[in-house]
């Protein structure tokens, strides 16, 4: 019987957690970041995205946020082109700009913060400026 290595422990309890590791360069340490939770429903996905879900184990929303459109094109192993890809990325909205922030009717990630223009999205993904954007938006709409 293999014992587990601690790395493997550490991998195993972040992954319970919710949380991934990532290094932000390439000499840089390694940084922790809460992994985004899947807000496509199912109903909307291409069967060719159904099928990367299932080869890869992973949300597409996950695989599709994990870097360049030639990373995630690789991390696909190149099975799609990174115009489609692309493409997948602007439909679903998933990279958020001042033009284009996150709506809060119908969000699976409204809490309480929401209400006061915290959006748990964008501070997921680091865009603290995009966070102060959505809060004038959300109080001028009161």
């Amino acid at each position: 019987m293999k014992h587990p290595t601690p790395n493997d422990i550490r991998q195993k309890v972040l992954k319970e957690r919710g949380i991934t590791s990532f290094k932000p360069e390439k000499n840089k340490h390694r940084k922790l970041k809460p992994i985004p939770r899947p807000t496509i429903h199912q109903k909307d996905k291409t069967p060719l995205m159904r099928y990367f879900e299932l080869v890869h184990g992973k949300p597409i929303e996950q695989m599709l946020m994990a870097g360049s459109l030639s990373v995630v094109a690789k991390s696909l192993d190149n099975e799609v082109d990174v115009s489609t890809i692309s493409k997948w990325i602007k439909r679903f909205k998933l990279r958020y700009t001042a033009e284009n922030l996150p709506q809060c009717e119908g969000c699976p990630r409204y809490g309480p913060a929401c209400d006061s223009g915290i959006c748990y999205i964008l501070i997921e993904l680091e865009l603290y400026g995009l966070v102060q954007l959505k809060k004038v938006e959300v109080m001028e709409d009161e």
